[in-house]
């Protein structure tokens, strides 16, 4: 989405009347960062009425799995739910693997809670990413659209709305798992990361969901995802940056250098003399 000249930036608004507001109260304790994420759920932890459908449609999972290259019945594969308000009628699903070299295989399983297909996002083969990856493509946009309800996508794409849900649930849908804090800058190392930002452009009514997602220990990462006016996905992107450490530069002490002493200077004897003739004095005449 082209940078909206025109736009009204209330998200960013709100984040900020509300950090002023407990800044402000009488509370002797600090402002603490606070994170949003969406509910996840180890398998165990399922709804009984989850798993039985998982249990259900287990072998249909396994066949749209293969077909993009990932084998679920061998190897250590956990998984768990990710639990979307945009996504009622759907079960989000994360399939994760782990290689004795650190490398990952990862990807989302969306399963329809009434009949339809099983639809499989890939997101990471051994750490490799697709040739048009998760995030970006269109292929993503057309899945998350498809299953988010046309009233809540225009409900959670308006001011009053669950921007914020909306567009980590997107996030969590190409693989993502996003933890947002509300305020970045009172963690030192994500102190240049933006506050979430929900942007309405005022002539074309395209909107813009704008977070960053604190989820590793050395970067952080800015997720946008452009929308139109019906709350329909139309473009993503995300993009890592190295996390902020203030580090105290100190001017390099000058290495000192010793010169040596010269070597003692070696003293010559003066050649000798030639041996002087004493002559005997001419005896005085008388």
């Amino acid at each position: 989405m082209r940078d909206l000249p025109r736009v009204v930036s209330i998200g960013a608004l709100l984040f900020l009347a509300s950090t002023l507001f407990s800044q402000t109260n009488s509370s002797p304790h600090p402002p603490e960062i606070k994170y949003f994420s969406l509910e996840h759920r180890a398998p165990d932890a399922m709804d009984t009425a989850d798993r039985d459908l998982l249990r259900t449609r287990q072998k249909e999972l396994i066949g749209e799995a293969q077909f993009y290259g990932y084998d679920i019945t061998t190897g250590d594969w956990t998984y768990d739910q990710a639990v979307c308000p945009q996504l009622p009628n759907t079960v989000l699903l994360h399939y994760l693997k782990k290689f004795p070299d650190g490398s990952e295989s990862l990807f989302t399983a969306l399963v329809p809670r009434d009949a339809g297909r099983i639809r499989i996002v890939p997101v990471l083969y051994r750490n490799a990413s697709p040739f048009t990856p998760a995030v970006k493509n269109p292929q993503n946009f057309d899945i998350f659209n498809m299953l988010v309800p046309l009233e809540i996508a225009r409900k959670d794409s308006s001011l009053d709305g669950k921007w914020l849900s909306l567009g980590v649930c997107y996030a969590e849908v190409v693989g993502g798992r996003p933890n947002v804090p509300n305020e970045p800058s009172l963690d030192a190392a994500t102190i240049k990361a933006p506050l979430a930002t929900f942007r309405i452009d005022t002539t074309t009514r395209q909107r813009q969901v704008q977070f960053s997602d604190r989820d590793a220990a050395k970067v952080y990462t800015i997720w946008t995802i452009s929308l139109n006016e019906k709350g329909r996905v139309t473009a993503a992107a995300n993009e890592d940056y190295a996390t902020y450490v203030a580090r105290i530069v100190q001017p390099a002490q000058p290495t000192s250098t010793t010169t040596p002493l010269p070597p003692p200077s070696s003293v010559t004897p003066p050649p000798p003399q030639p041996a002087a003739n004493v002559t005997n004095r001419p005896a005085v005449p008388q």
